[in-house]
């Protein structure tokens, strides 16, 4: 359906003042905080995790070598995605106005509509990551407590749904620090940067960037700080809405 002058009645008529409402300043690009960007050409994208080798055993004297076997662990697919909007305008509408150029006006506005829908998208993977999302090439949600693994077990990047406090936040360093591979070797994961909806931001200046502890009697150091637990400090994201940004966003060396 096209823009007609229906819509556009005020624009025909002289005495109109201003026109307003697509001009409203926007975030930016607020997924690059957070994602990597890469470019393909094909309908979708794979990606295989390899489990390596376990720990070396003792070997005794005059025995043989014991031997291990490395694999292929699971294979996660990534479906690409066509986003697409338009707009279009009557010539009657266009020839009628009496002010600004139609396709201009509503050109920024549809750059706006796609930029936003980008940053939604984005969002919608740490929005879903603890329920209600996809699942990934081990059958699970981004961030759940049995992820599944070559030896046996299971991994845990997730501490639960908690109040974004010193004690949680320590809680979850100290978790990544204890990340294994799929043969049970650690993996030196790290966390990055803490990914945090809005209403968290000025939490998330109280724990990371003052000196001393927050909300406590005590003289004592901000231990968070201190030790650059959160080298890359914060980022406020405004289209995640999850009240539980414990989980692993932004870790290095994460299964």
């Amino acid at each position: 359906m096209a823009i007609s002058r229906a819509q556009l009645l005020k624009e025909l008529l002289p005495g109109l003042n201003a026109l307003f409402g697509l001009e409203y300043a926007k975030y930016g690009e607020e997924h690059k905080e957070i994602f990597e960007t890469e470019t393909s050409e094909r309908s979708f994208e794979e990606e295989t995790k390899l489990s390596g080798f376990s720990a070396a055993p003792v070997k005794n004297e005059g025995q043989a070598i014991a031997y291990d076997n490395a694999q292929e662990a699971w294979t996660a697919r990534y479906q690409h995605e066509t986003i697409a909007l338009g707009f279009s305008v009557t010539e009657e509408a266009i020839e009628d106005n009496l002010y600004d150029s139609l396709s201009a006006r509503y050109t920024k506005g549809l750059a706006r509509a796609m930029a936003y829908t980008k940053q939604v998208k984005a969002a919608t993977i740490l929005n879903t990551a603890f329920s209600g999302g996809p699942t990934y090439g081990d059958g699970k949600v981004l961030c759940a407590t049995d992820h599944p693994l070559v030896s046996g077990g299971t991994n845990s990047n997730t501490g639960g749904a908690a109040d974004l406090n010193e004690t949680s936040l320590e809680a979850a360093v100290i978790q990544i620090a204890g990340w294994t591979d799929e043969r049970g070797l650690l993996i030196a994961a790290k966390p990055k940067k803490l990914v945090i909806p809005p209403a968290l931001m000025f939490v998330a200046t109280r724990l990371l960037e003052t000196e001393l502890r927050v909300s406590t009697n005590n003289n004592d150091i901000n231990a968070l700080k201190n030790n650059g637990s959160i080298p890359g400090g914060y980022c406020v994201n405004h289209s995640f809405g999850a009240s539980d940004p414990l989980g692993i966003f932004g870790a290095s060396g994460s299964s």
